[in-house]
Order: C-alpha cells, then sequence, then structure tokens
C-alpha cells in the first residue's frame, strides 16, 4: 500500500452537454478540494470521428462536441488551477487535442474499446510522450489480452502504464464492482500500479464509500464522475458526485490513508508497549558476577526503567553478565551489565601415581600439557588461557610449559583447587570460567564453546555436558558461584571435584545441563592417566599427522571410527571417581553444603 494519497481523478466525461462554462464552473469549483493529489479529464472528440450517423447517439453526441480554441481554454484553466490534466482518447480529434496541449497534459486513458484503433495508436507513436501516464482500462479483457496490450504499448515509452478496472454501465450493480479483481491484477501484474473508476449509482452512500475500498485494496488511482448539480444535468449524471459529496469521499480516504503513513510500528504504539508491558523484575536477590535466568525473574508492569524479557536475553546472548548486586524486586538495564573477561583455566599437577609425570609426557613430540593447552588455545570468546598449578616446588617445572608464555602461569593452594582458580581469576581479572583438567590432550574447542553459549543464554552459574568422551568435556563456571562456595564452606575439601559442589547443591546454584549435538558425542576414553591412555594418543596423533588434521574433536572422531583398535587400546579403563562406591559416597557427602551455612 503506497504511503502517499492516492490520485483522485475527475471524471467530466459528457456532464456540461457541450456547454463550456459547465466545464469552466466545475474546474473553478472542485479546485476547492482539499486534496493534494488531484486530477481531472476531459472528454476530446469529434462526433464524426468516433460514429457514424446511423448511431442512435449520434445526434446527442453531436452536441458534445467543443472546438480547439475553447479546448485550450479549458486545458489551461485546469493547469492553472493546479489539476493533473487527463484526456479520455476516443478518436484522432483527440489526439490532436493531446498533441495541441501537450504541456498542459499529465496523461491519457484509453477504454478497451478502442485499444485497437489503429488510427488512435497511428497518430499517438507521432508525439513525445515520455513523462507522461497512460491508463489502460482493461473491463472485459482476459489477463492475456491484458499482457498483449502491455507488450505493444511498450514501443509508446510512456512514463508510467496504470491498469484501471471499472466499466461504465450506468449505474454499475454492487455485484459488478468485483473487488476481488483487484488481487488478481496485482497477482498477474506485479508491480504495477491498479487504477478504479467506479460509476455506481450517486444517490447511494455506498458510492461515496467504495473509492475508500478501492484505495484499501491496492489501487492508487481513483476515478470518480462529477457534475456541478446533479438534478440539473442531464448526461452523465448517473454515478457523477457533486462538490459536497466529493468533499466527504476525499475527506474519507485522507483520514484512511494516515491509517497507513506511520511505519510498522507507530511511534504511539511503540509508547503504549513501552507503557503497558510487564518488565522482568527480580524475584531474588543476585550478585555482580552472575547471570540471570527465567527462575531468577517475575513480570510486572512498572515505571522503573527496564529491560524488556528479549532485550534482557539479547545482552546474555551476546556473553554480558551482571556488574552490580541487584535486588527483589529491581528492574535491570543495560548499565547492570558488563563484558566479562573469560578464561580457559587448566588445572595440572606433577603428582600421578598411575602415570608418572604424566603432563610433560611426550606425545608425537609434544607434552601432553602442552597439547591441551594448544587445544584450549583455540576456545572461541575466551581472553586468557592460564594454566593454574600448585606452589609446590615440584610443580614449577610446569612453568615451561606454557607454549613460550602463550598461556599465562599461576601457582596456588596445592590441595584445595576452587581457591588456586581464584587466586588465578584475581590475578587476571577473570568472571567465567572455561575449568578444563590438564590430563585431556584433546580438549574440545567445539564443546567449549557450545557450553558457553548455552551458559550464557540460560542464565547459569554452572553448565556441563550430560554425555561426550571422557577427555573431550570442559566445564563452565561464575567466578562468582566459586566465591560462594568458599563463604558458605570457607575452605573446600575434595574441591579437585569441583563439579559436586554445583551438581549436589541445585537449591544453591543454578545448574544447566546441555545435551551437546551427537556429532561431538561418543564413547572413547579421551583422558590421559595410564599407560594405555599414552598408547592410544600416540597411535591417534600419529594418524592425525600422517592426514595432516589438527586434533579437532570432529577430527579425532574421525580417525577413532575409522580405526577401531586405536580406542580399544585404553577402553577398559574406567575412572576412578565414578566407579569406587565408597569415593562417591564420600564425595557426595563433603559437597553438600548443609542448610545452615
Amino acid at each position: 500500500m503506497n504511503e502517499q494519497l492516492p490520485h483522485i481523478i475527475l471524471e467530466t466525461a459528457n456532464f456540461h452537454g457541450g456547454d463550456t462554462g459547465q466545464l469552466k464552473d466545475a474546474i473553478n469549483r472542485f479546485a476547492t478540494l482539499d486534496y493534494n493529489n488531484l486530477g481531472i479529464k476531459f472528454h476530446a472528440f469529434h462526433h464524426d470521428n468516433v460514429a457514424l450517423p446511423d448511431f442512435s447517439w449520434y445526434p446527442i453526441v453531436k452536441n458534445f462536441y467543443i472546438d480547439a480554441d475553447h479546448w485550450r481554454e479549458i486545458i489551461d484553466l485546469a493547469a492553472a488551477k493546479n489539476f493533473k490534466v487527463w484526456l479520455d482518447l476516443f478518436c484522432v480529434y483527440g489526439v490532436e487535442t493531446l498533441a495541441k496541449n501537450l504541456t498542459n497534459i499529465h496523461g491519457v486513458k484509453l477504454q478497451p474499446s478502442i485499444l485497437d484503433n489503429l488510427e488512435i495508436l497511428a497518430e499517438l507513436k507521432k508525439l513525445t510522450l515520455q513523462n507522461k501516464e497512460l491508463i489502460i482500462n482493461v473491463s472485459g479483457l482476459e489477463l492475456s489480452d491484458i499482457q498483449r496490450y502491455l507488450e505493444g504499448f511498450k514501443e509508446f515509452n510512456f512514463k508510467k502504464v496504470i491498469l484501471q478496472l471499472g466499466f461504465q454501465n450506468f449505474p454499475t450493480q454492487v455485484e459488478d464492482t468485483s473487488l476481488k479483481k483487484i488481487d488478481v491484477i496485482k497477482a498477474a501484474f506485479p508491480g504495477m500500479e491498479i487504477g478504479y473508476a467506479d460509476h455506481i449509482d450517486a444517490e447511494t452512500p455506498f458510492s461515496k464509500r467504495f473509492p475508500v475500498y478501492a484505495y484499501l485494496k491496492g489501487c492508487a488511482y481513483l476515478e470518480k464522475h462529477i457534475c456541478n448539480i446533479r438534478k440539473e444535468t442531464k448526461y452523465d449524471f448517473n454515478s457523477a458526485l457533486e462538490l459536497d459529496e466529493m468533499k466527504e469521499v476525499a475527506a474519507e480516504i485522507r483520514l484512511v490513508s494516515r491509517c497507513f503513513t506511520a511505519g510498522f510500528i507507530s511511534e504511539n504504539e511503540r509508547k503504549y508497549f513501552e507503557k503497558s508491558i510487564q518488565k522482568p523484575v527480580l524475584k531474588t536477590p543476585l550478585n555482580a558476577g552472575q547471570l540471570v535466568a527465567a527462575a531468577d525473574v517475575m513480570f510486572r508492569r512498572t515505571d522503573k526503567p527496564g529491560l524488556n524479557y528479549k532485550e534482557l536475553k539479547d545482552l546474555q546472548n551476546g556473553f554480558f553478565i551482571l556488574n552490580k548486586p541487584k535486588n527483589q524486586p529491581d528492574t535491570l538495564t543495560a548499565g547492570d551489565y558488563k563484558k566479562p573477561r573469560i578464561a580457559a583455566i587448566v588445572a595440572a599437577r606433577m603428582k600421578s601415581s598411575r602415570l608418572k609425570q604424566k603432563a610433560i609426557l611426550p606425545i608425537q613430540g609434544m607434552s601432553s600439557i602442552e597439547r591441551c593447552l594448544d587445544n584450549c588455545l583455540k576456545f572461541p570468546f575466551t581472553d586468557e588461557v592460564i594454566l593454574a598449578t600448585s606452589t609446590l616446588e615440584e610443580d614449577a617445572v610446569l612453568g615451561e610449559y606454557t607454549l613460550k608464555g602463550r598461556a599465562k602461569f599461576w601457582q596456588g593452594d596445592p590441595e584445595d583447587v576452587i581457591s588456586r582458580y581464584l587466586g588465578a581469576c584475581d590475578k587476571y581479572g577473570v568472571d567465567v570460567i572455561v575449568r578444563v583438567t590438564g590430563d585431556c590432550p584433546v580438549i574440545s574447542p567445539e564443546i567449549a564453546a557450545f557450553l558457553l553459549k548455552s551458559h550464557f543464554a540460560a542464565g547459569a552459574d554452572f553448565t556441563e555436558s550430560r554425555r561426550f568422551a571422557v577427555g573431550s568435556n570442559s566445564q563452565v563456571y561464575n567466578v562468582e558461584a566459586l566465591k560462594r562456595v568458599i563463604q558458605l564452606v570457607g575452605r573446600a575439601e575434595y574441591s579437585e571435584h569441583m563439579t559436586l559442589y554445583m551438581t549436589n547443591n541445585p537449591d544453591r546454584f543454578k545448574v544447566n545441563y546441555v545435551d551437546l549435538p551427537e556429532e561431538l558425542v561418543r564413547d572413547y576414553r579421551l583422558t590421559l592417566d595410564y599407560q594405555e591412555d599414552l598408547d592410544m594418543f600416540n597411535e591417534l596423533f600419529k594418524k592425525l599427522a600422517e592426514q595432516d588434521l589438527d586434533s579437532s574433536l570432529l577430527n579425532v572422531i574421525k580417525i577413532l571410527d575409522a580405526n577401531p583398535s586405536i580406542p580399544m587400546l585404553n577402553a577398559h579403563k574406567t575412572l576412578v571417581y565414578k566407579t569406587d562406591q565408597n569415593l562417591i559416597k564420600l564425595l557426595n557427602e563433603k559437597t553438600r553444603i548443609n542448610k545452615k551455612a
């Protein structure tokens, strides 16, 4: 739908009965219409060029003739009154009138009955029409005929061609208006502008409403018969509106057009929405460094400024985190968020009872811990990779395995891994941790990216996968969540199993379990704890090198799927903390935070 007003064409037809004074009077009257896209159309014809003397209406039509000099006066007056002037062509005399007044003519109309009039077409070809518009009335024509005529008129180079519906049957029956035809024409000729010329009985209210309906259906050109005083008009009065009636039509169209002037969302609509929307407000206090989950909010109307839920989700999906504490029932604003620093922190020690010094054992020429760090450096969304070990002398050697300083090095508490992590976070200003254990030479950047996206989207404190190949998986923690653990328990026993402090306390921490894409999930053992694990990794990296593949999880899975003998080297090994029932019971007891804490 055009946002500008449709073009109204006032059809004078032959209401004047040959009296040029009637036409001039109409021009002056209707020029007072408050409408800024107004046209007027005249019928300039010679009776002998239109009909033979045996035509029943010939004696009457003969009276409608207006000579060339009077047509010039009429057209000049209409142009001076700021009308866009149209001529309805019925014969070569009309084309001659067009040629003599070409400067003041906006466009021409052709009825379907004269589209094959070779005399008219031949004379039109002599004129320069590039800046003129053409209305083709297509009533009674099949779609194939319309297409044929459109092709034929291309050589005339009209500035624009408008397809017009509506036929001159006085008065037109409502059933014959066929508004549904507009949709057919628009579908058959996309991009073309549509017009409508109705001839509904002027004495009915429907006559004044119909142009509005045509406009709403997509017609940009609306033609309407006019006259000065209908009861005193002898010809073409049936569907002709007087000035006051036409003012009603124009006012209604102006009013309706305002429905299309705003954008998809108007300013007042936007204000109403912003005023009436139920905003998310906190139903529980949150600390700086936390994310907002669905369970943290309730929805209420409030005059306090705040994000709507989509804006809130968009911020967190963009990896933003709270930068200040918020209370119930606070709203949330963009100023409450900041871009966090995200670090992959790799915990490693030199002590290992089952495979001595496993962290620095070579796997196809590169130490296990460096292979782990190398993959961590490929994690998207992370700002740092930190190798975190203890302050014990035996672990200091790991400082030599940071890929020439590409990974940061941190030494902290030998036993309390949570405290060790928090020390590294304080040092490097970390807000969110991707936790990695150092015995994972093929830790997956793909999984880390998937978990981070899910973590922020869910507004979690902690995120982990439900199923994964052991050694491929990482976990995501808010630093704030680990700080809360220390605040609640003082010193975190068995905190090398820090996951359990999250999963065993779902009443205190927002735990987000993730189902990984199936292509990232296998039952392979990809952790280093036994000699058999080392043997498997050496074979795996040998195959990766042969095929010039990096150690992404998808490439690792590709090799292991194609070479089942490799994963069989360590398939019989298990994780102690997953199989030792006494240890499982002890860890669950020690990591459960009692209600009084």
